[in-house]
């Protein structure tokens, strides 16, 4: 669907637990969600950018962005609530605990950043009760909308 003359971004909607999630592809600007959305609901944003990097998680409500972050690359969080996750990225081993000195692996051993962002979306799963269905997203059969008709801004 995605054209890029007259479509830019198409999402594909789902319902995992108690959360609804938007998958989205093509020209999405989650980056840029304007936090009032959330006035009332929780928007959890994880950019992958995989052509782009650093991946970016962003959690919004009440209007406010509560946290922000880059994943895989330490914890350098911003927002109302920096410390939201902190203790459940350390748990899933998504980064160093804050009061170590040492790294979390030996001097000879060192996660990727795909493991890293891996293990910090398990955290945020973990915190949230976020459990996408893989299978479901790949190749199941989810509702598709037109998110974009016209090149993001970033273009």
């Amino acid at each position: 669907m995605v054209d890029l003359v007259h479509v830019y971004c198409v999402g594909r909607i789902g319902q995992a637990g108690n959360w609804s999630f938007i998958v989205e592809s093509g020209g999405s600007e989650g980056w840029a969600l304007d936090p009032a959305v959330s006035r009332g609901a929780e928007v959890l944003i994880f950019d992958p950018r995989p052509d782009d990097p650093p991946a970016f998680f962003s959690y919004h409500a009440n209007g406010e962005v509560q946290l922000h972050f880059e994943l895989g690359a330490g914890y350098e969080p911003a927002g109302t609530q920096p410390d939201l996750l902190r203790r459940p990225l350390e748990t899933a081993g998504g980064i160093p605990p804050q009061d170590s000195v040492d790294d979390m692996l030996g001097a000879d051993e060192e996660l990727s950043t795909r493991e890293r962002q891996r293990r910090a979306l398990a955290g945020i799963g973990e915190h949230f009760e976020l459990f996408l269905p893989r299978e479901t997203i790949e190749s199941g059969h989810l509702p598709v909308v037109v998110t974009r008709t016209s090149p993001p801004s970033s273009w």
